[in-house]
């Protein structure tokens, strides 16, 4: 694997047998989003959800044991309700700097629930880049069996 950063983009898509207002909740309420969103392991807090354009977007993922803490803050860009979120990381105080990366959450109906299509896009190494890919699939799963009241 490549230890130069360049340019990378993560696409998954899930369906889940729910309206697309219960995985819009899950992705903009704070307390149902640190429940899913988070590592084997590691607990989601601290969070700050102003879920509006140029809004904040900030949490904390620590190890369970308190060893290791994992700070990550972001703004958002967009925000159609039950439909559209945008957000991104950045290290930057404000909007209108460049973020490190963006994600793009689309929510559209399919029968019998919501398909949910998840774009990242960001500059990293390869390696990152597969150990991003295999944990935003776990925060998937852990998010569909948040949204079946499985988890």
């Amino acid at each position: 694997m490549s230890e130069v950063e360049t340019p990378h983009e993560l696409v998954l898509t899930d369906t889940f047998p729910v309206p697309r207002d219960e995985v819009w909740a899950a992705w903009t309420d704070p307390e149902r989003f640190a429940s899913w969103w988070v590592g084997p392991g590691f607990r989601t807090h601290d969070l700050v959800m102003e879920v509006e354009p140029r809004g904040r977007f900030a949490a904390t993922q620590s190890s369970e044991a308190g060893d290791f803490a994992m700070p990550f803050a972001g703004f958002y860009v967009d925000v159609v309700p039950n439909e559209r979120l945008v957000f991104g990381l950045s290290d930057n105080p404000s909007p209108d700097e460049p973020q490190r990366t963006e994600m793009t959450v689309t929510l559209t109906d399919v029968d019998g629930g919501t398909r949910q299509e998840f774009r990242q896009t960001g500059v990293v190494t390869d390696e990152h880049f597969a150990a991003l890919e295999a944990g935003t699939r776990v925060f998937f799963t852990q998010l569909g069996a948040h949204l079946t009241g499985r988890g």
